[in-house]
């Protein structure tokens, strides 16, 4: 049932105003028996608010909640409904938190929270277990002071979401990444993953292709020779020499696999880029392949056209660099259809980059490819791949030795062009 809780307070106005009125009718002095009775009334009414007030400020318990009837009443349990709901509010979001804080406790990536500055506001157990920050003990410390490492202080003064590699300072042996996750009002979450476990096997499966790779060459070297003899023994039968030439070029595009695979293998154990190296005299380079690739690959079947700046050399390692060159002529000549023309051109860029372009006028390649053309073993076309020798390595390749170069390899391909661009940095550029 709703109750008119104004109703009660104008009858209990109603009722003081008659009494009062009734007095007065019967006194010689009724207007300051009037004025007396309103102010008495005022005066309860003051309490009232006053026990309110008070109720208010002491915390608003049940039990010292005032008593009384009619708008008083309903103030206050609207008061007492208001702090119940907030309790009850102020509960589920603690239980939230606490849920939410169990759940990153949890996580073996280190995750902490930052404000602008780079002061510590949170961290989770792992970061105590991975970095040494440990919550209680830490909160409200700059990182930069606590974790004395260059390329996270540049992450951290970047403020991009680039990833960096870097050692536990609590175990040497242990391989951390780190990366930055902006949040509102400039505060940012710093997670630190433990990569120790990818890292060595990425280098059990290095070392295992180049301890294969060498252990192959030889007795593939040995089954070479040994095919090449046979296939100059006059009294060879005609119907084995088919087969015996096809033998010998599969070993030979073997041979170029272990070869390919040993060069990816020790241009990823160079984990830092190399001095600048000697004096690459690249025009004459090109030169070279360009006339080499003429005279077989692209030997009456592809049309190539050159642009090459004279003077324009580079430092660097002459052999990676020549592979560069290889790969990507090779590569345009086996997978493109004869009657392409291909443009070849080394220059100088306006910002002092000196870039080698190879580009084609050939049927392209489809756009869902071009992210994992420098992936190894990665074919587009596999049967017209494995038809014209390629061992699905030469851009691995291509794209280790730029990097080790501090240079880029853009891959650009739409129907009718596709464009490879290999770019070294001014700081490589000979004058």
């Amino acid at each position: 049932m709703v109750v008119d809780y104004w109703s009660v307070e104008r009858y209990r106005f109603g009722l003081v105003i008659g009494c009062g009125a009734l007095v007065a009718w019967f006194t010689p002095h009724p207007l300051p028996i009037m004025i007396l009775v309103l102010l008495s009334y005022i005066g309860w009414m003051l309490y009232k608010l006053y026990q309110l007030q008070r109720w208010l400020t002491n915390g608003q318990k049940p039990e010292e909640m005032p008593d009384s009837d009619g708008a008083w009443e309903q103030i206050a349990y609207l008061f007492h409904k208001a702090q119940q709901k907030s309790q009850e509010r102020k509960r589920k979001q603690q239980e939230l938190l606490t849920r939410f804080d169990n759940v990153l406790s949890a996580l073996p990536d280190a995750a902490i929270l930052l404000d602008a500055d780079n002061h510590i506001q949170w961290a989770n157990k792992s970061a105590a277990k991975l970095l040494g920050i440990i919550d209680n003990n830490d909160r409200g410390k700059r990182i930069d002071t606590l974790l004395r490492n260059p390329d996270l202080h540049k992450l951290l003064e970047e403020n991009s979401e680039r990833k960096v590699t870097f050692p536990s300072p609590r175990n040497s042996n242990l391989t951390l990444r780190a990366r930055l996750l902006p949040l509102q009002g400039g505060s940012r979450v710093l997670s630190v993953r433990n990569i120790s476990e990818g890292v060595q096997l990425q280098k059990t499966r290095k070392a295992f292709i180049a301890n294969a790779s060498h252990e192959l060459r030889t007795p593939l070297t040995v089954l070479t020779g040994y095919m090449e003899l046979f296939e100059q023994d006059p009294e060879l039968p005609e119907y084995l020499l088919a087969p015996l030439q096809q033998s010998r070029e599969q070993a030979a595009r073997m041979q170029q696999i272990i070869s390919d695979m040993l060069a990816l293998s020790r241009l990823e154990s160079q984990e830092t880029t190399p001095l600048m190296g000697n004096r690459v005299d690249m025009p004459a380079m090109l030169e070279n392949s360009i006339q080499a690739i003429r005279d077989t690959l692209a030997a009456d079947t592809h049309r190539l056209e050159t642009q090459i700046e004279p003077d324009l050399c580079i430092c660097g390692s002459e052999k990676d660099i020549n592979s560069v060159i290889t790969n990507l002529l090779a590569n345009s000549v086996k997978h493109t259809p004869p009657g392409t023309t291909i443009y070849i051109r080394w220059h100088s860029e306006a910002d002092g980059q000196a870039c080698f372009s190879v580009e084609d006028n050939g049927p392209g390649i489809p756009e869902k490819h071009l992210p994992h053309l420098t992936e190894r073993f990665y074919r587009v076309d596999e049967g017209r791949s494995r038809a014209s020798g390629g061992t699905g390595l030469g851009l691995a390749i291509v794209k280790h030795v730029m990097q080790w170069h501090n240079g880029t390899l853009k891959i650009e391909s739409k129907p009718g062009r596709t464009s490879f661009r290999a770019c070294f940095p001014a700081k490589r550029v000979l004058d």
